[in-house]
């Protein structure tokens, strides 16, 4: 008969006791086993770690770190100790930094053992501390240290615990650090999807906002631009909803921004713009690309901006006039993209002046269910509008998109774009 493989955490931490889990313990582990399915990030990971396992184990403080993946340095993530730096070397005299270089766990169980790490902070003073390796198929992957001050050893069902838990840690971290990356990647391409700043233009506040769907490892399809023309005086404005997600979403964005900037250098019309990004998209290979998308050109002027506006199958904006009602304004014309002959695309005139207010937004805002009825935000958008008192555009795009989000209950299961434009008189 071969010997049982060595658990982490193995028997010399034994208080003794029945080594057999009660079913509490059990509930326990089930409670685990649920809450880290769930846990998407590694912060969700390390609230796991540090309050339900903690909790479960009695322990007074708790730590969770993940390993750099040079294996060099533990990042603390969460950290219920308090105390000491927020990295760690893998050589420096610390329980958790052994742990990490050897795959074992270390145990503190008195003065003899505590005098092994120097770097230990005074405040450190728990009697019995256990440092567990966090392991995955790429071996170690993070650190959790548990600390008592009521007790010197384990009893076996604890021992029994840790170690299952430690094995479920180390695996559900690795998910959440591939997740983690996924984001930062998916932000860092979305961030060049969108301008880095708005460019001032005279009388006329512009506020933007986006929000990123909830799985935020996703690229958005939304987007929007604000650019100079060509003509040194105008302005272009844009913002649209590409088909899909991630890469292939990312690259027709990409196009549709330096298309919409290129047609509007050569001083062409708003719709005319949009025609130039229909033929774009039909010439490039990819199949079943397209977008809906809004084109505005601004001309500012002394005591108002002209708007010059068209729509290719996007929702129409809101406009509201100065005694307060709100409109729907534009020709939604044909989605760009789609047909080869026969898009539909026309120029609408406004004049935006001292009490108008123009809001633009992607069909993420509106196609928001209410979760307890399952009804769509509609016009929402209209009503907040209407009903605003907001005296500058930064705090009506925050009050438009914040209606919105409560209306879903925080809920973002499509990317959403708003843009507001604020005439300052």
């Amino acid at each position: 008969m071969t010997s049982p493989t060595p658990t982490p955490l193995h028997a010399a931490v034994l208080a003794g006791g029945d080594a057999s889990a009660d079913t509490s313990r059990l509930a326990q582990l089930q409670i685990v086993t649920a809450l880290l399915a769930g846990a998407r990030t590694v912060s969700d990971v390390a609230r796991v770690a540090c309050t339900t396992v903690a909790g479960a184990v009695g322990a007074s403080r708790s730590m969770l770190a993940t390993l750099s993946t040079d294996r060099r340095v533990l990042d603390i993530v969460r950290d219920e100790t308090d105390s000491g730096p927020r990295r760690i070397g893998v050589d420096d005299a610390l329980p958790s930094a052994e742990a990490a270089r050897t795959g074992r766990a270390v145990v503190l169980r008195d003065e003899s053992d505590r005098a092994r790490y120097p770097l230990l902070p005074a405040s450190a003073t728990e009697p019995f501390q256990v440092a567990l390796p966090l392991t995955s198929r790429e071996g170690v992957v993070g650190v959790a240290v548990y600390c008592w001050s009521d007790r010197s050893a384990l009893d076996a069902e604890d021992v029994l615990f840790l170690n299952t838990v430690a094995l479920q840690l180390g695996q559900a971290l690795e998910r959440a650090r591939l997740h983690d990356a996924s984001v930062q990647t998916a932000q860092l391409l979305q961030s060049t999807l969108l301008p880095s700043q708005i460019p001032p233009t005279p009388g006329l506040q512009i506020a933007a906002r986006y929000q990123p769907v909830d799985d935020g490892a996703v690229v958005g399809g939304d987007f929007y631009d604000v650019f100079r023309r060509g003509d040194g005086r105008g302005f272009g404005l844009s913002i649209g909803d590409v088909s899909g997600k991630g890469v292939r979403a990312a690259s027709l964005t990409a196009l549709a921004r330096h298309t919409i900037r290129a047609a509007s250098r050569r001083g062409s019309s708003a719709a005319s713009v949009l025609a130039e990004l229909n033929e774009a998209i039909l010439a490039d290979d990819s199949a079943d690309r397209y977008l809906t998308v809004a084109h505005l050109i601004l001309q500012p002027e002394q005591l108002a901006t002209k708007v010059t506006l068209s729509l290719g199958g996007h929702p129409q904006p809101f406009l509201r006039s100065a005694d307060g009602s709100v409109r729907a304004v534009g020709q939604p014309g044909s989605a760009v993209g789609l047909l080869d002959r026969g898009g539909q695309w026309s120029d609408e005139h406004l004049t935006l002046a001292a009490g108008n207010i123009l809001v633009l937004y992607t069909d993420g805002l509106t196609d928001v269910r209410d979760p307890a009825t399952g009804e769509l935000a509609g016009d929402l958008i209209a009503q907040v509008l209407a009903a605003s008192t907001a005296k500058e555009a930064e705090g009506l795009a925050d009050e438009l998109l914040n209606a919105v989000l409560d209306f879903g209950g925080g809920a973002r299961r499509d990317d959403m774009a708003l843009l507001v434009l604020f005439p300052t008189g």
